[in-house]
């Protein structure tokens, strides 16, 4: 197969800009077209990818989630196209009428209304649960949806199930979760996460493992083995369930807690000098080691759990891994002590800063609009795959390692589901490489002393690539991406009536090219393309592509064998949980940050513009 490429490695910048009016009134159905190769006769099944709809000069995480589905046969693939909309998303639609306090801004990962709250923006991961599928964020409550019609359906616990990070009376609070929670299908247990890092004021944090099996929540608050509660310093991105734990990681996300309350805060009251005092108007760098919370599922007793404010205290055993991580994967079945962790290890690899226009640029260039927004791509070290075996008792871990030249810019995994029983023996990765262009020169500077800057391959940078890693034997191979093509958002399919084994299948990536690449005729140069996992090395079987296609910026998938439309049989009442009355005493009930920021914002709950926006604009969509 002969893909079009440009002259040289450049990094795409398609998906920032996501054709977000087209799609603001209903959802997009495409057929997509073959632009070379076949599609295999044993593709089957459906696949669905997150995404946030991007736009210049904006963060990309604070776009409107969207959710895609290709519909796969062997002769066709159809995809179709819906924005998540919870709640907020139409409060935020209405609040330009009443005024800026009302208004919703983008301030850092946010988008923060001073009055309202926060948005929760469903764009991380579309997750298959036993009897129904969910969509995630890493600011919000999961929500299921319908994975006929792509509509929200209900969040996942009522919103006095949750605690929120800011003790302030909002309609729409800061809920801290995970944006990969874990479930055991055999007992239909679905474990996530509620939690806040300290902030401003004294007001200590909270960690909290969260129990779903489709009734009510149960929280257990983490303590170590002192009785102290556990403090969850970053974020918690990801958690995985085997037969006797339940691991949560404390992410290399950093959430800046401090400078987040302050800037809600500076949008009602001057705040500088205390931004200053507090430090919170410098950069903070990710813990350099991966910490993992472990706790025996024995403990967690059926209905043991309490409620939000009176959580059950559980037991969490420390782990703590060289280098940091974003993500993990863990093999189900374990000896009870043993448990056998598969790492993407990404050192200096900092999602939770984005490129602001006219910064200073590794490439020695400067920032443009055209790239403003974007989330930095790239590390200033080259990752590592880490398989461990840990003794969860102790701590205790056998390490090893895979690592060269093509894991630079170490992303997103993905293998073949072949049941619990299975361990995970090959995993594959997309890359994003080293792209110079995209590196602010102000990451270097926090890092310094983390980096060899020696190693850098500042002049040339490194290609992304799609890798294939064996967890057994540590060999690797990749296929690397042609001169101007980046890959996101890998996904594994299994062939017709498989896997069988874990290259079973097919590996789908969504292809974006830069304007330097030449475009195939009916190509937008955002492309759908499957690799045969059997072999990557050949590169894609089958690119796809349609003349109006325009992905947004993607992140996760699943993928499912059939569609079965939601048995809504749980049901949030949306209404009642914006009984601003409730809202406003619940939050008051609780130590605050700000006594005048709270007083400020429990007038305006009394206010006829929140109750008429709320009255005219989101209640009847719920």
């Amino acid at each position: 197969m002969e893909i079009p490429q440009g002259p040289s490695r450049i990094m795409p910048t398609s998906m920032l800009s996501s054709g977000a009016e087209d799609l603001d009134g209903h959802r997009r159905e495409l057929e997509l077209n073959v632009l070379d190769g076949a599609l295999p006769a044993d593709l089957h099944g459906h696949l669905f990818i997150a995404g946030s709809i991007a736009s210049l000069g904006r963060p990309a995480f604070t776009g409107e989630g969207t959710l895609y589905r290709f519909d796969l046969e062997a002769d066709r693939i159809r995809l179709t196209q819906n924005i998540m909309r919870p709640p907020c998303h139409y409060a935020d639609r209405a609040a330009a009428n009443f005024g800026e306090l009302m208004q919703f801004r983008d301030i850092g990962l946010s988008r923060i209304s001073p009055l309202l709250g926060i948005r929760t923006v469903l764009s991380n991961s579309p997750i298959p649960l036993r009897d129904r599928m969910i969509v995630t964020t890493d600011a919000g409550r999961p929500w299921e949806f319908d994975p006929v019609t792509l509509e929200l359906v209900t969040p996942i616990g009522k919103a006095d199930e949750w605690l929120g990070s800011i003790p302030v009376p909002w309609a729409f609070p800061l809920v801290l979760s995970t944006a990969h929670p874990a479930e055991d299908e055999a007992t239909g247990e679905l474990f996530t996460v509620n939690f806040s890092n300290p902030a401003p004021g004294g007001r200590p944090g909270f960690s909290h493992l969260v129990r779903w099996t489709g009734r009510a929540l149960e929280h257990f608050t983490l303590i170590d083995r002192d009785g102290e509660a556990i403090q969850i310093h970053q974020c918690v991105h990801q958690i995985q369930v085997t037969r006797h734990w339940v691991l949560i990681q404390d992410s290399a996300f950093v959430v800046e807690m401090r400078q987040l309350a302050l800037d809600v805060l500076g949008q009602v009251l001057p705040v500088e000098p205390l931004r200053e005092l507090l430090g919170a108007s410098t950069m903070r760098t990710q813990r350099p080691t991966t910490v993992i919370h472990a706790i025996r599922r024995s403990d967690l007793r059926p209905r043991a759990g309490g409620f939000a404010d009176h959580p059950t205290p559980v037991l969490a055993h420390r782990i703590e891994l060289e280098g940091e991580s974003v993500h993990f994967y863990a093999d189900f079945e374990d000896d009870g002590e043993h448990v056998r962790l598969i790492v993407p290890h990404t050192p200096t690899l900092d999602v939770s800063e984005w490129i602001h226009e006219g910064e200073d640029l590794l490439s020695g260039g400067e920032a443009g609009i055209e790239v403003a927004g974007m989330q930095i791509p790239c590390a200033l070290a080259r990752g590592r795959l880490g398989i461990h075996k840990v003794h969860v008792p102790s701590g205790k871990a056998e390490s090893r390692f895979v690592e060269g030249r093509e894991t630079w810019g170490l992303a997103l995994g993905t293998y073949a589901r072949r049941g619990p029983e299975k361990p995970i023996e090959v995993v594959y990765y997309n890359t994003s490489g080293f792209a110079p262009e995209l590196v602010p020169s102000r990451l270097l500077s926090a890092y310094a002393p983390r980096v060899d800057i020696g190693a850098l391959p500042l002049a040339d940078g490194e290609p992304p690539r799609l890798l294939e890693i064996d967890t057994t034997t540590g060999v690797m191979r990749s296929y690397t991406a042609p001169n101007g093509w980046s890959l996101l958002s890998p996904n594994f399919i299994p062939r017709r009536g498989g896997p069988r084994h874990a290259r079973d299948g097919y590996v789908a990536v969504l292809a974006h090219a830069s304007e330097t690449v030449p475009r195939t005729l009916g190509s937008t140069g955002e492309e759908l393309w499957l690799f045969d996992a059997n072999d990557i090395t050949r590169g894609p079987v089958v690119r796809l592509g349609h003349s109006v296609l325009d992905f947004a910026f993607t992140i996760h998938g699943s993928w499912v064998p059939t569609l079965k439309p939601s048995r809504r049989d749980y049901q949030v009442d949306i209404r009642s949980e914006l009984d601003l009355e409730y809202i406003r005493t619940r939050a008051l009930g609780s130590l605050a940050f700000s006594d005048l920021f709270n007083e400020t914002l429990g007038r305006v709950m009394h206010s006829d513009d929140v109750d008429s926006l709320l009255l005219n604009a989101v209640f009847p969509k719920f």
